[in-house]
């Protein structure tokens, strides 16, 4: 069979949450398949659903909402926390039993900034400037 293709990978370490192989004897459609498999069977987390209360801003909440969606959002072990917020290991919610949303399914973020709240403790002259909202005032 002509351009029959046969990979070689080589396992250097395997650890729980990492894995480090070299590919060999291959060409780049087949390494590039296998990094985008191995992306899509990773889970993430990412922000699905925005509500607003109130938008005083000159963008759009479509826009607001695509740029949290795109914000990372890291996730722990429960059994490396501690306090009474962890509630068993995080599931998909279609995995989940609960009929909605739920403490092991989905995480809540509020985002609240008030420009006049926020720019009486600025110094003076960056009172007029816009105000930078980041991840952290999640």
């Amino acid at each position: 069979m002509p351009n029959q293709r046969f990979p070689k990978v080589e396992i250097l370490s395997i650890a729980p949450h990492e894995i480090r192989f070299i590919l060999s004897n291959t060409d780049i459609s087949m390494a590039n398949t296998i990094r985008r498999i191995m992306i899509a069977e990773v889970p993430t987390l990412a922000i699905d659903l925005v509500e607003y209360y109130e938008n005083s801003t000159v963008l759009n909440d479509e826009y607001i909402a695509h740029r949290l969606g795109l914000i990372p959002i890291r996730y722990q072990a429960p059994d490396s926390l501690s306090g009474g917020d962890v509630h068993g290991p995080f599931l998909p919610q279609m995995e989940c039993e609960c009929d909605g949303r739920c403490p092991r399914c989905s995480v809540e973020f509020e985002l609240d900034v008030d420009f006049d709240r926020v720019t009486p403790e600025r110094p003076e002259n960056e009172k007029d400037l816009p105000l930078t909202v980041t991840s952290r005032d999640l």
